[in-house]
This record gives structure tokens, sequence and C-alpha cells, in this order.
């Protein structure tokens, strides 16, 4: 038997959420379905995993002629500017290139892929697979195919590339915007179907189609979808760091990581040892300009060995000499005042740096 369990959306699992499930017997054919906490939900010799599409974001990239290995370590990298976060955090599967080159790239906030694959394993389930939802209704040539939920829509192109969008009156905008960005790489599509889930009614498809140019027509229900097959050029995510069962593989460094690090080490090492040799030499230029300063000043002295030391030894020395006090201001004062005066003293005052002798 083959269970396909579907991971709602949430940030964080919690065991009191639930998970909403098919079980298909061994010619897959539905067996059973239901939405259950995990603890309730039924055993099967196969698991497949299926992930929401509002946490799978979807890139088309020109990547290098590389061994997997070497893409699968420079994906988070190469569309890091495009999503704007840490490529550590990043989790990037590459599917199949199509006609134009273009690489067609799984994302996914690899936190969140952990924190379900934990909640999975601790209820005896490891997923072997685990594709976007959106793989459940890809396929065709030029046929496109939107899923409308209660309060969400999912659109899906021919190549699995999908986006999701808020409910609201009119035609949607995300979608209006997808078809004009396919009209650009003239890849438009001639059709779209619109699924539904149950009770969900479908738009005015007629208006949908005058206000796009492209035909809308009517789809099946999305619970009949969602007992389908994905086909075989599916981005599996249990790929890279994620080993087949769910198991995660003990966290590595990718080696472009590691390459990058031991060139800013060295980098920092050089620049490092350049600033300390020009330290270095302004400290040798310095030292030579203060010994001539202090021998133009003292030339009687023979051997100069702390020219600070002996410059202030030297200077209090020549303030005794000529009856300064050294080292005291209010004392150096009141021998200029001594010597400029030879009247009794009847009152001093000392304040601010300054002295009154009356």
């Amino acid at each position: 038997m083959k269970l396909r369990i579907f991971l709602p959306a949430v940030e964080r699992p919690d065991p009191a959420l639930r998970f909403a499930w098919k079980l298909f017997d061994a010619r897959g054919e539905p067996l059973r379905e239901e939405t259950t906490p995990l603890a309730d939900v039924p055993r099967a010799d196969t698991v497949e995993a299926v992930l929401p599409a509002e946490r799978v974001l979807f890139a088309r990239l020109k990547l290098p002629r590389v061994n997997a290995a070497t893409i699968r370590e420079l994906l988070p990298y190469a569309v890091e500017d495009r999503l704007l976060a840490d490529p550590a955090h990043i989790h990037a599967v590459a599917g199949r290139t199509n006609a134009h080159g273009e690489t067609i790239v799984a994302v996914i906030d690899r936190e969140w892929l952990q924190a379900m694959l934990r909640a999975l394993a601790a209820a005896g389930l490891r997923p072997a697979t685990a594709w976007c939802e959106s793989a459940l209704v890809a396929g065709g040539q030029g046929d496109w195919h939107v899923v409308l939920a209660p309060e969400r829509g999912m659109l899906v192109d021919d190549e699995g590339v999908s986006a999701t969008f808020d409910r609201g009156p009119g035609f949607p905008l995300a979608v209006r915007l997808a078809l004009d960005e396919a009209a650009a790489r003239g890849e438009k599509p001639k059709s779209v179907r619109v699924h539904h889930e149950d009770g969900v009614p479908l738009p005015d498809l007629a208006r949908w189609s005058a206000e796009s140019g492209v035909e809308f027509s009517a789809g099946t229900r999305w619970q009949v979808l969602a007992a389908g097959e994905p086909p075989r050029s599916a981005i599996n995510l249990l790929q890279g760091g994620f080993s087949a069962g769910g198991k995660r593989v003990a966290a590595r460094v990718p080696r472009a990581a590691l390459v990058l690090l031991a060139c800013m080490a060295l980098a920092h090492v050089a620049f490092s040892m350049i600033d300390f040799l020009r330290l270095d030499a302004e400290r040798g230029r310095l030292e030579a300009r203060r010994e001539s300063i202090f021998r133009e000043a003292f030339p009687e002295a023979r051997v100069v060995v702390d020219p600070d030391l002996q410059m202030a030894r030297n200077l209090e020395e020549l303030r005794r000499a000529r009856g300064l006090a050294s080292g005291d201001d209010f004392l150096a004062q009141m021998t200029l005042a001594a010597q400029r005066s030879k009247s009794t003293a009847r009152t001093i005052e000392y304040g601010n740096g300054r002295i009154a002798v009356r």
C-alpha cells in the first residue's frame, strides 16, 4: 500500500495538527482518505509527502554545465539574490532543463522541511519522496491550470512552476502578471483549465477569458486530481541534504562554501600581514624622528636608550637650574612671582591655574 500525506502550510507542526492523507492499494487505487492527527494516520509500505505550493518557490535559472553534486552545492547561492535569504537556510533542488536552456529550480525553507520531517518521523512516517502539490496538475503544452480553494488559488504552468494568490473579486492579479510574463517569453498558454475544491463555485470564466485573451474552461474537482500521479519530471525535494525515507543526512558544509571560507581566511591573513608591516615601518620612522629631535635638543647626550624618559629628566634638570619648580604648576608660578617682586607678600590666591600675590 501507499500513503500520500499532504503537509499543511503552518509555520511549525504540533501534536494536535491535522494532516490530510490518502491511502492507495497495491494497484494505486484509492482506498481511504481523511484529515486526522499524525497519530491516527495509517501506516503503509510507501510514504510520499505533498508540500503546499505556498511553501515552495520556483525559479528558472541558466546553470553551468557541471556535475549534479556541484549544482546542488551552488543552487542556494544562485537563488540568493532572488529570495534575499541566507543560503544556509535554503534547500534548492534542480529539475529538468527546458528548450531555452533554463533549469527549473524548486526552493524551500530548510528549517521548515526539517521540522515537518521530524514530526512525521516521530509518528513513524518516513516519506521516500516529497514534491510540490503543483506536480499533480503539471504537464501539457501551452495548457495551464488554476486550482481554487475557499481562500486561496494556485496557478500552475505547463512546466509545473506554480504561484499562489489570495482569492478576491474579479480576475486575479497574480494570474494576469504570470500571463504577461509568459507572453514576454513567447510562451503564453492557449488555454487555462480552472479546477476547484469541493464546495467552491467557479468564477465567471467567460469574463476571465475576455479580460486575459486566453480561453479559461472548467476543469474538475481538486480531490480527483489529488489522487492522481505526478509526472516523472516532478522535482523530488528529498535530495541533497535529505536522504530517501526522510532521514536527515548529517549536516555538512558545501564544498563551495569551504573553498570560499578558506579564500576569505587567506585574504584576511594577507591583509593583516600587510597592515602589520606598514605599521611596523611607520613605527620605525617615528622612533628615528623622535631620537633625532632629542639629539638636536641635547647634542651632548652620548647614548639614547629611551628618548622620552631622557627628555623628561633633562627638562626637569633645566627647570631646577633656572629656579623653576619642576612637576608642579603652583610652585612654578610661585617661583616666578618671587623673582619678579621683592616686596613682602600679604595674601596669595591660586585658582584655575593662575596665582595672585598681594
